[in-house]
């Protein structure tokens, strides 16, 4: 993500707070269900196994810069089909948002790259603070679900756009698989409950 784009997000992201109309979409969620299922400890077998995948996979420093932005690359997409769905994207990101971040500072599991000093770190912002679970599993799968529920024939290509999103995060080594699993499985809770109180657009 260029300066510009992550200055021009900001700021999106900003506009929202301010605007006193767009509440919280997400303020009577329950995470409490989610502050039971802590990660594997650093030195565990099915630790150092997650590491050693990390490891299989080569590292392509553009593919990961590429995919870094989650709102852009849903946002490019739209784009090519005429649809502006920034406000509803900026939305779901800024929102939970906060959720992950109490998650992570729940679980505070370090990265990957700080528990093995093999593994490459790209160097990224957005890598910054605890894994688990993934912020880009979880922000990258609700978009998905939030689109794809509104524009079905698009599907396909939605999910691919969420697939390469999770996949760059474990190519540049800032998560283990199960903090991308947690991710989907808190994505799709996040879902259920917009579903159920109507809030979906």
């Amino acid at each position: 993500m260029s300066l510009n784009e992550e200055i021009n997000r900001i700021k999106n992201l900003m506009d929202l707070s301010e605007d006193k109309k767009v509440k919280n979409l997400f303020k009577d969620f329950n995470i409490s269900n989610f502050k039971n299922t802590p990660p594997a400890a650093d030195d565990s077998e099915e630790t150092k196994k997650e590491i050693k995948y990390l490891k299989s996979i080569n590292l392509k420093k553009r593919f990961v810069q590429e995919k870094d932005d989650i709102d852009g690359n849903f946002i490019e997409f739209l784009k090519t089909k005429d649809i502006n769905e920034k406000k509803l994207i900026y939305q779901l990101d800024r929102d939970v948002r906060i959720i992950i971040l109490d998650l992570k500072n729940h679980y505070k599991r370090p990265r990957p790259f700080r528990v093995d000093s093999k593994l490459t770190d790209p160097m990224l912002k957005s890598m910054e603070g605890f894994s688990y679970p993934s912020g880009h599993s979880t922000q990258s799968n609700l978009i998905y679900l939030v689109l794809s529920h509104k524009y079905p024939k698009y599907k396909k290509e939605l999910k691919k756009i969420k697939d390469d999103i999770v996949f760059s995060r474990q190519m540049a080594k800032a998560h283990y698989p199960s903090d991308i699993v947690f991710g989907e499985k808190l994505a799709k809770s996040l879902f259920k409950y917009l579903k159920e109180n109507d809030l979906l657009p």
